[in-house]
């Protein structure tokens, strides 16, 4: 028990991160027509001013606070090399705040999309996309106390946790007007989540130990000198599971969506949802005979306006909103002991500005 509810502060970094691919926003032309190039940099953000459908503020435990706050920047691009053929890629990199702690979040992603069938002017296109991105941060901790059955856990790190996601997806879309177009998708894929180690400091009858976490043991250190003459040097003791092993799976996924786009000489504006269905190794029976609820499907709508300001160059606004926080969106905060904080929906923005060469 005491194990199983001290990893439960792994829960409130669901709150505060997004790497999201956007994929609600999938179109089989690309971004800027097809064969062009271009690239975006925004700024991201999150607190009680930007929450302005009060998606934060109805959360019971959360909101008021700034748990979730969280700053950051995004820079995406895409290059075409044929008509028809074109990459793109995206780095993320925020910082996030919890009470007292603050994490760093990085983030990659990069695509191939091939357009089988149409062209740029064409009322109908066709397209194959694969794509891939990871997740991941040096560490995870929590370095306010954690009262537990008597113990005190002053903190938790988690090494090295991250995820790396396979993605193909089919893509089609339909130009109803010159100025009109909807698409939609429909695709697979895979997650690997893994972590380094686990480590924590105990405070036992006011002498600190360091935790150690190995398979079926939990073996702790004196971590500094102590006064009390019977204090033990270390200490162990056994468990039923790998606990480093509960934070790591693999999973696959389902999705599909469909986008609207509307734009003119000056304006663009978008919107998109996303379904997402998972199915995760191990982790949800996990969830289920702790007495949890697993969570394995998000619901994501974006939406995003932008301006031109010269030929080349435009502004965009852009909100996101996910009935199940990052369900599949950063697989590796997602575990049998942080499950429960899944129900909770979440929102983002980013202000930024675009270009096209």
């Amino acid at each position: 028990m005491i194990l199983r509810t001290g990893f439960a502060f792994l829960g409130w970094f669901a709150l505060s991160a997004t790497a999201a691919p956007l994929d609600a926003l999938l179109t089989a032309n690309s971004p800027s027509g097809a064969g062009d190039n271009w690239f975006e940099i925004s700024y991201d953000a999150v607190n009680s001013t930007l929450d302005v459908f009060r998606i934060r503020e109805s959360d019971p435990i959360y909101g008021g606070t700034t748990v979730g706050d969280y700053t950051g920047l995004h820079l995406r691009g895409g290059v075409g090399l044929f008509d028809n053929l074109w990459v793109e890629g995206g780095l993320w990199q925020r910082k996030i705040a919890y009470r007292d702690d603050h994490e760093s979040l990085r983030s990659a992603q990069v695509s191939m999309q091939y357009r089988f069938f149409g062209t740029r002017d064409s009322r109908s296109s066709y397209a194959l996309r694969a794509s891939s991105w990871v997740n991941s941060t040096s560490t995870l901790n929590k370095t306010t106390p954690t009262s537990l059955q008597g113990f005190t856990l002053d903190s938790i790190d988690v090494i090295e946790p991250s995820d790396h996601q396979l993605q193909l997806d089919l893509l089609g879309s339909w130009k109803p007007t010159r100025q009109t177009e909807i698409s939609a998708f429909i695709g697979k894929g895979s997650s690997r989540v893994k972590v380094k180690d686990l480590t924590a400091i105990m405070t036992v009858a006011g002498c600190r130990y360091a935790l150690a976490f190995e398979p079926n043991l939990v073996s702790g250190t004196l971590a500094s000198s102590c006064s009390d003459p019977y204090t033990l040097e270390s200490f162990s003791v056994t468990t039923n599971s790998n606990v480093v092993d509960r934070l790591s799976y693999t999973a696959s996924y389902a999705q599909f969506g469909g986008m609207i786009e509307w734009h003119n000489a000056v304006w663009q504006v978008r919107g998109g949802y996303q379904y997402q269905k998972l199915h995760r190794d191990k982790v949800d029976d996990q969830i289920i005979a702790l007495g949890g609820t697993p969570y394995t499907k998000n619901h994501i709508f974006v939406a995003d306006v932008s301006r031109k300001i010269a030929s080349k160059a435009a502004v965009f606004l852009r909100g996101q909103y996910m009935s199940n926080q990052f369900v599949g969106e950063i697989p590796f905060v997602y575990n049998s002991f942080t499950a429960s904080r899944f129900d909770r929906r979440y929102g983002l923005v980013s202000f930024g500005v675009r270009f096209g060469f």
